[in-house]
């Protein structure tokens, strides 16, 4: 998924940049969001969003697990759908089980909503639901995670761009590692989950900045990927035993999700923060915290906002008039301590 070199308008695939939306490129997106604020107007008296043709529509998003990342993502959907006046379901397991996402997919489907809203993590697994819901009238698009191929299945998506987003963490990282006067090491690439496509998009791009960074500066930097579960205990563990192995060979701890807070845990319980560097992706309050007490080097943001709101808007659209959606780019933003009171602030509000 690449950004188009022109961002107020769409390319072959359909996919626009963020600052092409809004910046004013994608005329029905914006029509949409205006709708949802007359509505917002009047649901502000009457308690719930007129929303014009879509009053009443019953839209649904699965995702396939609802852990610490997904509060600010439902908050944006249902934002959207109360100033539309949908009736909204967001849903997923507590803890992320294949065979338990793919039922509460289907029985989604079966529930016969005006809409739905998925996650793809890999690229078959939810394809047979995703032909049900398109066999059955029911428009769809992705948010989160899209997998390859996506584009296939005639659906847009709105997320991260997941290999650059790799490549700006994976520069952080050594960033912050330099500061350590460091010119070797492992660098651990921490995973919440084994075959999620965006968390192995973002390692490669990690381990693609790890050898430019090598080339470029004579380093020899090296990287290994460890699972460490979205538990915290178990992941705690984890990561001690890898690091009681060869404390000496981190040179830092790079995340693909918020492995960063788990590490951050780690490190305090043991007094070694400031031995290595750590980072990761996404904005939960412990790591928002890690960064504010120093823990956490950085975090890559991906706007999960935009990933509830957003989708929403475009399956607004395809719901009614019936305008095909496209996939919109929700960044790679980077936070640290330059910027870590702003953006606390700003989190606070969707958390």
């Amino acid at each position: 998924m690449s950004q188009v070199s022109n961002p107020t308008s769409a390319g072959p695939s359909g996919r626009f940049s963020r600052r092409g939306i809004l910046g004013g490129g994608v005329t029905v997106l914006a029509a949409g969001a205006l709708s949802a604020c007359k509505s917002s107007t009047s649901s502000a008296e009457a308690g719930s969003g007129s929303g014009g043709a879509q009053k009443g529509k019953k839209v649904i998003f699965v995702v396939h697990e609802k852990n610490s990342f997904f509060p600010p993502v439902q908050k944006g959907f249902e934002a959207y759908g109360k100033a539309m006046g949908w009736q909204t379901q967001f849903t997923g397991p507590a803890t992320f089980d294949q065979s338990t996402v793919v039922n509460m997919m289907q029985n989604a489907v079966n529930a016969k909503p005006d809409g739905l809203i998925l996650t793809r993590i890999d690229d078959t697994s939810y394809d047979g639901v995703i032909k049900a819901a398109q066999a059955a009238g029911i428009p769809v698009i992705l948010s989160n995670v899209a997998s390859a191929d996506y584009e296939k299945l005639g659906v847009g998506f709105v997320g991260q761009d997941f290999v650059p987003a790799g490549v700006t963490a994976g520069e952080q990282i050594l960033k912050h590692i330099a500061k350590q006067g460091r010119r070797s090491g492992a660098i651990v690439i921490g995973k919440i989950q084994a075959g999620n496509s965006a968390l192995e998009q973002r390692g490669k791009g990690i381990k693609q900045a790890v050898s430019d960074y090598n080339r470029a500066h004579g380093t020899k930097f090296t990287t290994e990927d460890l699972i460490v579960g979205t538990d915290e205990a178990g992941a705690v563990s984890k990561i001690d035993g890898r690091y009681s192995r060869d404390p000496h060979s981190v040179a830092g701890w790079a995340g693909t999700a918020f492995e960063c807070q788990f590490v951050a845990t780690w490190a305090k319980s043991k007094n070694l923060v400031g031995k290595f560097a750590n980072g990761g992706f996404d904005m939960t309050s412990p790591v928002l915290a890690g960064i504010k007490d120093g823990s956490i080097d950085y975090t890559i943001g991906q706007n999960p906002w935009a990933q509830g709101w957003v989708a929403a808007a475009l399956l607004a659209q395809q719901i009614d008039p019936g305008y095909p959606s496209f996939t919109y780019d929700t960044g790679a933003e980077v936070v640290d301590s330059s910027n870590i009171a702003a953006v606390s602030a700003r989190e606070a509000k969707v958390a």
